[in-house]
């Protein structure tokens, strides 16, 4: 059955899973449809064919691209279906899984972390490319955004294959099989970008919009606890360490910023930079 076939039913009013970027759709046993909103735009899609096939063809996912589709002036990108339920999710069917978690996600890290690749957009030029939104970064002058873009380029090139959204969500449970989903942010680059940008989604990242205070409270007990044992034990297998990562904290916070512009952490994120930049400009 071709890709257009498959989709030619879909009821749009009723998503398997919404995210803040797609709604997502099963097709069959083996095909979901992952349905951009209107807004998206082509370039971001594109990053997100790149990134899949990339990170499916170096062993970082089972996730495999079998193509795009539009409909009803929406695109939307034809992809593997994988078996079991997000980590998020998982402590109601298992909860203990919450006292592996962090262990769990650092061995994932490790795996992709263990994967180069060259097709991929560089973390630094990315920044720097995103940092020239005036939209978004209006609270910087040109000064400033050039002076953190000389600090930026003088971090270390790599090309490791990096995640940079690597939270609970974005894991599949399936038993003791666990797999890393959703590339749209990918890029290449020093896996130490990747831990700042974990340090500020284990911390800072806005959590379940409209949430009580006792479940927002609740949450983020458990995603501290997380983290503590993800550091722990990914400095344990790779010798890379949080300290060190902290020169990359400012290129995890313009890509978080720039890429999400989330109301809830904005102004949390332009205090972020503006006290980095000041770190920048005294050295």
């Amino acid at each position: 059955m071709t890709n257009e076939e498959l989709v030619k039913h879909v009821d749009l009013d009723h998503p398997d899973f919404r995210a803040r970027s797609s709604e997502v759709y099963y097709l069959s046993d083996d095909k979901i449809l992952k349905l951009y909103f209107p807004e998206m735009d082509d370039g971001s899609i594109d990053s997100e064919i790149l990134n899949t096939s990339t990170a499916f063809q170096k062993g970082c996912t089972p996730m495999e691209y079998y193509g795009d589709v539009r409909i009803q002036g929406r695109r939307g990108l034809i992809l593997k279906r994988l078996k079991g339920c997000s980590m998020t999710n998982m402590p109601a069917k298992n909860p203990l899984i919450v006292f592996k978690a962090g262990k769990i996600l650092a061995e994932l890290h490790a795996g992709v972390h263990e994967k180069t690749s060259d097709k991929l957009k560089d973390i630094r030029q990315e920044a720097v490319r995103v940092l020239e939104d005036d939209n978004v970064f209006y609270f910087l002058t040109r000064e400033e955004k050039d002076t953190l873009k000389k600090y930026i380029m003088s971090l270390p090139e790599s090309n490791h294959i990096l995640h940079m959204d690597f939270h609970t969500d974005n894991i599949l449970c399936d038993g003791d099989n666990y797999q890393v989903i959703d590339w749209m942010t990918a890029l290449r680059g020093d896996p130490l970008a990747e831990v700042a940008m974990m340090n500020f989604l284990h911390h800072d990242a806005e959590l379940f919009p409209g949430s009580s205070k006792l479940k927002i409270a609740m949450m983020q007990m458990v995603r501290g606890f997380i983290y503590n044992s993800f550091i722990k034990n990914y400095e344990k297998l790779t010798g890379r360490t949080e300290e060190a990562s902290h020169k990359w904290d400012i290129v995890a916070y313009i890509l978080r910023l720039g890429n999400w512009n989330i109301e809830s952490e904005r102004e949390d994120l332009q205090q972020k930079i503006k006290t980095f930049l000041k770190g920048v400009q005294k050295s």
